[in-house]
This record gives C-alpha cells, structure tokens and sequence, in this order.
C-alpha cells in the first residue's frame, strides 16, 4: 500500500510541474509579442487606428475686370458613416434621416451600397443639419469638412463660367478650361481617429494646410454683363424669339467685356437646367449672318480698289435673276444705288454684284483674313466652333452671289463681333481674350495676358469708309435707325436672314435670325456689339428687334466706361486720299501711288510714338511737305524738319516701335503685316531700306522691353 505522504508529495510536484509549464508558456507567449513579433503588432495596430485623410483643395476665384467675385468656394460639412452602422444602422438611420430631412429609405440604400466600411452619407450640409447632426453624438457617424462652389450673382455669365461636380472638379465653361489652374492638387495625410470614427487631429503626422488653388481675373465687366442680360431677356420675351446671344468687346483690345446668352441657368443648381439650355452658343452655335455680313463684302472690294464709295449699281428694281432661275430679292425695288447707299438700303442685290465684280478667290481671301472660316483663337473656355465656309473651288455662281450678302455660309457670334471690332480698330483685328490674369493664393502673377494682334485686314482708310457707311445705316434712310443713340452716336449695321430647313432642303419663309452688329461711339470706338435673335415673330427683322436691344446696352455702358456724351450732330465722315477727314488729324496718304503725302504734325506733341518715330514715318513716306500747326490748328512755323528724305517707297527701320505704331505706318502703303510675339520691335522682314510695294507682307518680330534689357 502506498504511502500517503509520497502520494501528496506527487500531486504537489505535478501541480508545480503543470504551474511551470502555464508559466514557461506565458513567457514564451509574452516574448514572443513583445519582442519577436512586436514591430509586426505594432503595424497591425496602427492600421486599425490610422486613417490616410485627404484634404481637398480651396479652389480659386473667379473675378470679373473690377475684382468683383463671379466664382468662389465656401467651407461645408459633408457627412460620412463608417463601422457597424453601414450594416446596423437601426435608429442611427431613423436619427439621421430625421436631422437630415431624408427618408429613412433613402438613407438605407446608401448604406447598403456601400462598397466599403466606409460611405458619404450627404455632402454640403447646411449649418442647421450640421448641428444637428452634431448634437446627436453618433458613435461612427463624422463630419468632415469640405468647399462648396458658389456662384454669388446666381445665372449671372454662367454660360462662360460653367460649374464644377459634387467632387470639385470643373465640368463646364471656364470652370472646366481653367480646372489646372484653379484647382490646387489634393492633399493626404495620416491621421488617426478614435472609437467614434472622429479624427484626433493632434495625432496628424504632418501640418495640415489646405491647398489653394489659383484665381482668374476676366475682361468681363459684372455691371455690363448685367446690362446685357437683362436687356436680352426683355427681348426674347417680348419678340416671342427662341433664343438670344449679345456679346460686347473693346475693338483696339478685343476685351470681352459682356457675353449674355438666354435663356440662362443658374450654377448653383445646373442639375436643373437641360443640357441644351447649359450650352454657350456665343462660341458655338452658328448661324447664317445675313445682311451684316454686307460689311466685310464691300470692305473687300474697296481694298481691292474695285470700287469706291460712289460707285453705282442698278439693282434691278427688287428681283433679281442670275443662272437663269436663281432669284434675289431685295425688300424694296431699287434702282440705281451707290456703294455706300447699298449699306445703308441693306440691298442684297446690290451686294451681290459687288460680289460678282470682286470674285469669289479676292472674296473669300478677305473673309478668311477676317478670320471666318477658322476658330478666333479665344484661349478660354475650350469649345469654339468655326463656322462654316466653303473652299473656292466649291463656290458656283449662286454660292458667291448669297455669300456677299450673308447667306450660304455660317458664322459664330464671337467670330462676327469681332471681324466688325477690326474696322472700328482702323483695319486691325485683334485676337478675343477673356482671360486677363492668373494669380496665385500670394496674388503673385502666374499668368498675364496683353492684348494680340492677328492681322491688318483693310487699310485704316477702307475702314473708315466702311464706318462711314455704317454710320448711314442708322440714320434717316437707313435700315437701322432704331439703333443710334443722340448722346453717342454709332455705326451700325442691321440683319435678317431665312433659316435653312434641312428637311425641306429650302430656306424657311416663316423662321428667321435677326441681328445687329455696331459700333459706338462711331468717332472713335470704344464697344463693338453684336445682338443676335433666334426666331423672332411675328417681327423679325433685325432693325426692328436686335437694334433696340444694341441701343439700351450701349447707352447704359458707354457712361460706365467714362465716355463723355455728345451734344452734337455727328455726320459720316468720309476718309479720302485726296482729302483729310474732318476731326482726324494726322497723316492723309496718297494710295494711288502718287509720293506727294502732306504730314501735319502738332506742334509739342509729346504722343505715342514720338519724335523718332516721326521721322520714320517721314523717311517712308518719302517727298512731302511738312507743316506744324498749334493746338487750335493755326499754321506755325515749319517743322524742324522741313523735308523729309529718302525713296518713297523703301522699307523704315521698325526697331523699337510697338505692334500698333508699325501698324499704323505701314498701313499707309498698305502693307501687310505679320506680327509674332508682343512688346516692341526687335528685327523685321524685309529689312529698312528695301523697296516695298502695296500689297507686300511685312514680318516684325517683337520681344518685351524687359527681354530687350
């Protein structure tokens, strides 16, 4: 029989065996935590904690010429679930959807498609739901916060500065062209949040600063878009017209200062208006101009010395046959007409035959030159269409006739408004811009954008003579008479044009586009505007509906640019090589060639170009007679320099001159210039001294001042 005590003594050794073995194993467990696997426990841990949180970037503003706000970000909180609440919502959904104003259901369905553990619940909430949602202290419920896109003058240019996505990306106009600049890259950083979901901030492994993007200063003026727009809206309504566009930009800079199209939307909620109503037709939608585009026809053929002012031409009484069964149709029968009086009867007949004299290789060039045909090269926003104009070699006999006077081609608003702005800019015509600077969050200047001339197009003097017509067209006898304003009086010309049907394949006896296209003041321009309606009835002409419309923008907006009125009547005046206009001072050129040039220079004149660069202008001119006269235009004593010297027809030293001063030189042998670069002059093609002719093509090539030094 075993002893008793032995038997005790096993059970205790036993149970110390079994205590050490717990023991060793505990140890063991514990080494192998803390240290074999510690650094791989300390990872799994932070990733339970740690967060990667991404910091969205403030976006830029837009701001109008006068820095007034059109586009700004405010901050919002957006509302995110995470957790067993995706799965379990329960009475957090019902409290949600109470502090939120949405239906449970609705709220359900989020959760359920959730992909991850993680769900936007509702962004941009509004202070009242934020505090709300706060008061509720939720366990996995957060706010975080975020920027939402405000467009403070409501439908205001929306059409140019489109709108963004919930996600803060640019999707239209402007916001979408501009969408690098603005908005700034995303940010992340780690961060670690608590039982609730709730980021301690103060665990943040790096400084958070929000990103922020660049802002962008337009041409557009608030107060004249303001103008534009309501004048506009008050038109379509009371015309019955589907749609209408107004655009206004400054001729010797091709500043976009209004750009209205109706019926408009509101950014803010752009969901809510039809994709078609979003679209900007001032650069894509085209049209057949019609009867403004008698201009650029006439202008074409003065250049070409085809005709002159006083030309005649018999217009057929009204009717008009050409390839034997082709039928022009003016809305008056007309007999004998000049030049200028086919501008301002607005006769087609009367154009197309200046068409037919010019021909359709010389038409089409100018008009190319006039830049239809081919998008403006408008930086921003991206979408500009191009209008349509057939090659020559596609031209017939019909095609040339209906393209004098505007029908049988098509053309943008944008490109119409400003190959008008080019003769109220003595011929030049400038490139549109939109854009004037891009600055950063620091306001240093990332981007900063002058004024681009494209070409000289007809000579100063053609486009005085076509202003002159222009300024016909309003008066007494014109078609656009609704259009002149007494204190600033304007040059102006009217259009109405048959829409095509496509499905007939003929022109439409009861769908029209009226427009009009000016100029104010007629003396020297300081607005080109175009009005453009699209259906007008049961009045559709142009000079009944769009000049009236032209005529209440400018009036309002001239003031606004500090152009004093006039108490005056204001005449045609007729530009002449044989004569100096009445209130136009300067150099009146010989163009038929002649060398006789008479140059008045104002005695202390202290101008732009200055002394140097009178004498170029003496030296190219050749053999002339010089004369000074005081400031009331008294005869003085001669000029310093009393004849001036050299072959009249040899190429000047151009250095240093700016695009504007060479264009005014050589305009007057009308030359035609290619201008590469901006600032002032630094070599030129041909080179001083070469023998030039009429019609030659010069290149200056310009740098910056600063570049220069």
């Amino acid at each position: 029989m075993m002893d008793l005590s032995a038997i005790r003594r096993k059970r205790v050794w036993i149970g110390v065996g079994v205590f050490c073995l717990f023991y060793l194993i505990v140890i063991a467990r514990a080494v192998e935590l803390q240290i074999v696997k510690r650094d791989e426990l300390k990872a799994m841990q932070r990733t339970k904690t740690e967060r990667v949180l991404t910091i969205a970037s403030l976006r830029g503003d837009i701001y109008d010429r006068r820095l007034e706000k059109l586009a700004t970000s405010v901050v919002t909180d957006t509302l995110a679930v995470h957790g067993k609440n995706l799965k379990e919502g329960g009475e957090v959904f019902y409290a949600l959807s109470e502090a939120l104003d949405m239906g449970y259901e609705e709220l359900a369905r989020i959760m359920e498609g959730a992909t991850s553990r993680y769900a936007f619940v509702k962004r941009n909430l509004s202070e009242e739901e934020s505090r709300r949602v706060r008061e509720l202290d939720l366990e996995g419920v957060i706010l975080e916060k975020g920027y939402l896109r405000v467009y403070p003058n409501g439908p205001l240019a929306a059409h140019l500065l489109g709108f963004v996505g919930v996600d803060g990306k640019g999707l239209e106009g402007l916001e979408l062209a501009l969408d690098g600049s603005l908005n700034a890259p995303e940010k992340k950083i780690k961060v670690t949040r608590n039982k609730r979901g709730e980021v301690i901030m103060g665990d943040a492994r790096e400084s958070v600063e929000t990103p922020r993007g660049a802002s962008v200063i337009l041409t557009l003026d608030k107060r004249i878009q303001f103008i534009a727009e309501k004048a506009l809206a008050k038109a379509v309504t009371d015309t019955n017209a589907r749609s209408g566009m107004v655009i206004a930009v400054r001729p010797k800079t091709g500043e976009i200062l209004a750009s209205a199209v109706y019926p408009g939307f509101d950014p803010n909620n752009f969901a809510e208006a039809d994709a078609a109503i979003r679209k900007n037709l001032i650069i894509n939608h085209m049209f057949e101009p019609g009867s403004t585009f008698k201009i650029f026809t006439v202008s074409a053929a003065l250049e070409e010395n085809i005709v002159t002012p006083e030309t005649t031409f018999f217009c057929e009484n009204g009717f008009y046959k050409i390839n034997g069964d082709t039928i022009i149709r003016d809305t008056s029968p007309y007999g004998d007409l000049t030049v200028s009086q086919i501008v301002q009867k607005s006769s087609n007949i009367g154009a197309s035959k200046i068409g037919e004299r010019l021909g359709p290789t010389k038409l089409r060039n100018f008009l190319t030159r006039y830049a239809f045909g081919e998008k403006t090269g408008l930086a921003y926003p991206a979408g500009e269409s191009a209008g349509f104009l057939r090659p020559v070699k596609d031209w017939g006999t019909v095609n040339a006739a209906n393209y004098s006077f505007g029908q049988g081609l098509s053309t943008t608003a944008l490109q119409l408004v400003m190959a008008a702005a080019a003769l109220g800019n003595e011929g030049v015509l400038m490139r549109p811009m939109l854009v004037s600077r891009v600055i950063d969050s620091e306001g240093n200047i990332l981007e900063q954008r002058e004024p681009d001339f494209v070409r000289q197009v007809v000579s100063p003097l053609t486009a005085g003579q076509v202003l002159a017509m222009m300024r016909m067209a309003v008066m007494k006898g014109g078609t656009g008479t609704r259009a002149d304003i007494k204190e600033y009086p304007i040059a102006g010309k009217t259009g109405t044009s048959q829409k095509f049907n496509i499905e007939g394949g003929s022109y439409s006896h009861d769908r029209f586009t009226a427009s009009f296209v000016g100029l104010a003041p007629y003396e020297n321009p300081e607005l080109a505007v175009l009005v453009v309606l699209d259906e007008p009835w049961p009045n559709y002409y142009g000079g009944t509906t769009a000049a009236p419309v032209f005529k209440t923008i400018v009036s309002q907006a001239l003031p606004l640019l500090d152009v004093p009125p006039t108490d005056k009547e204001v005449l045609p005046l007729w530009p002449s090589p044989a004569k100096q206009s009445p209130g136009a001072p300067g150099v009146v050129a010989d163009y038929g060639g002649g060398n006789r040039v008479r140059v008045v220079i104002p005695r202390g004149d202290k101008g732009a170009k200055g002394p140097i660069a009178r004498d170029r202008e003496l030296y190219a001119l050749g053999a002339a007679e010089v004369e000074s006269r005081d400031a009331s235009g008294r005869r003085g004593a001669p000029a310093s320099r009393g004849q001036a010297v050299g072959n009249p027809f040899v190429m000047p030293d151009l250095g240093g001159l700016t695009a504007r001063e060479v264009m005014s030189l050589l305009s007057r042998h009308k030359m035609m210039v290619e201008y590469n670069g901006s600032g002032v002059v630094r070599s030129q093609e041909p080179g001083p001294g070469t023998r030039i002719a009429p019609g030659d093509t010069a290149r200056v090539y310009l740098e910056s001042r600063a570049e220069r030094r």
